[in-house]
């Protein structure tokens, strides 16, 4: 029975028998006082602040903690949900600055722009680094923005984070980028375990590849690529970036959201990266280029892959070609991979593949969609895989 469940009646009937024992009313008067004080030091607030037609909601919430500095200890995640117009003024900026200072206790910290469109200008990143009241106990940063890379690498530093996302990675501080390093003594120190970050931008690149020697057990990056350019993910360019976490990293996820993807030379060989269990690529980053239909797309993929997401972009007209090779490339791979060729069973581990379709714009296609759908839909349930087979295929829009 929990102490929320005494019904206000029962409470009366207990402290009316003792009405006559003042001694005894009074010692339950403080026994409870003090049960309030112990659970409020154990209480965990979240603070989340959005935007207010009617005023800053910022500065009301610096005025509380200046009136309670001991809600301080309590508050352990922190959000920020703001439109341009709330934070464009340095007022503004320095109340926010002065709220996450206060707040040294934070677990989470998560800073959020509804309309972000890739501003000219830089939101300052208002955590301490500071030896005295750092954020020494941050496990995750949101930061939906754009972030310099000497400032991912403060928050990759921080002693206790697990988690990291950035909207952009790019050089957005003059003359700094130019000399930014990895010291070598840094290699291998922080706790950093996932990371989600837009694309980075040519001059971020080889940043982000010092950066990536950091981590002591990197296991999950995402990439959701958001600007036209793409060249510094291309597969190639994805393998060597990711080079310095080949030996743990477990889940890989590459998402093209806009711009042209062109058709790369290569696919993407990421055989060596022994740990990774999920992963989620573009399609021509795995059948790319198709040089015969018996493609073994599992030459370039690890061995022990459990879940695979392939992103295809549809071909609507007539199929070509370059999209019938395609696709007979892929069917014939899924079968082998399937088991239901006579061939040596390669990647034993993988289970389940997804086909999604993405519409966006690009150099080429890359599968007769109507095709595929009706192929895989006459094969067997998700539930049962295919025909005569273990591997799970899913096929989403």
């Amino acid at each position: 029975m929990a102490f929320s469940d005494l019904s206000v009646d029962l409470i009366y009937v207990i402290f009316s028998h003792l009405q006559s024992d003042q001694a005894e009313l009074h010692s339950l008067a403080l026994s409870c006082r003090q049960f309030r004080d112990i659970a409020q030091r154990f209480m965990v607030r979240d603070a989340s602040i959005t935007h207010s037609i009617k005023g800053s909601r910022a500065k009301l919430f610096l005025r509380t903690l200046l009136k309670r500095p001991d809600l301080v200890s309590h508050v352990h995640r922190l959000k920020f949900d703001l439109l341009r117009e709330d934070i464009h003024w340095p007022e503004e900026q320095q109340i926010i600055h002065q709220i996450t200072r206060r707040l040294t206790n934070l677990r989470e910290f998560c800073y959020l722009s509804r309309d972000y469109k890739f501003w000219h200008y830089s939101v300052p990143l208002p955590l301490k680094w500071e030896r005295d009241h750092a954020h020494d106990q941050v496990r995750r940063v949101e930061w939906h923005h754009n972030m310099a890379p000497w400032e991912l690498r403060k928050c990759m530093e921080l002693p206790r984070i697990e988690a990291i996302y950035v909207l952009e990675l790019q050089d957005i501080s003059s003359g700094r980028f130019t000399s930014f390093k990895v010291p070598a003594r840094k290699h291998k120190t922080s706790t950093l375990a996932e990371l989600r970050l837009g694309s980075p931008d040519e001059m971020a690149y080889q940043s982000l590849n010092m950066l990536l020697h950091l981590p002591k057990s990197l296991k999950k990056i995402a990439f959701e690529a958001r600007s036209v350019h793409q060249s510094a993910l291309a597969p190639t360019a994805l393998v060597l970036l990711l080079e310095p976490a080949r030996d743990t990293l477990e889940e890989l996820h590459l998402e093209i959201y806009a711009g042209k993807l062109g058709p790369p030379s290569r696919p993407a060989d990421l055989s060596a990266f022994v740990s990774l269990t999920k992963l989620s690529l573009p399609f021509r980053y795995i059948f790319a280029p198709v040089v015969e239909v018996q493609y073994h797309a599992d030459a370039h993929l690890p061995t022990y892959l459990q879940e695979l997401e392939i992103t295809f972009i549809p071909d609507r007209n007539s199929p070509d070609p370059a999209t019938t090779k395609y696709y007979d490339a892929l069917i014939g791979w899924l079968r082998t991979i399937d088991g239901q060729h006579e061939v040596p069973l390669r990647m034993p581990s993988l289970t389940r593949v997804t086909l999604r379709r993405k519409d966006h714009l690009s150099v080429g296609t890359d599968l007769p969609a109507e095709r595929l759908q009706e192929v895989l839909q006459g094969w067997r349930s998700q539930s049962e895989g295919l025909a005569e087979g273990r591997l799970i295929v899913d096929y989403h829009h």
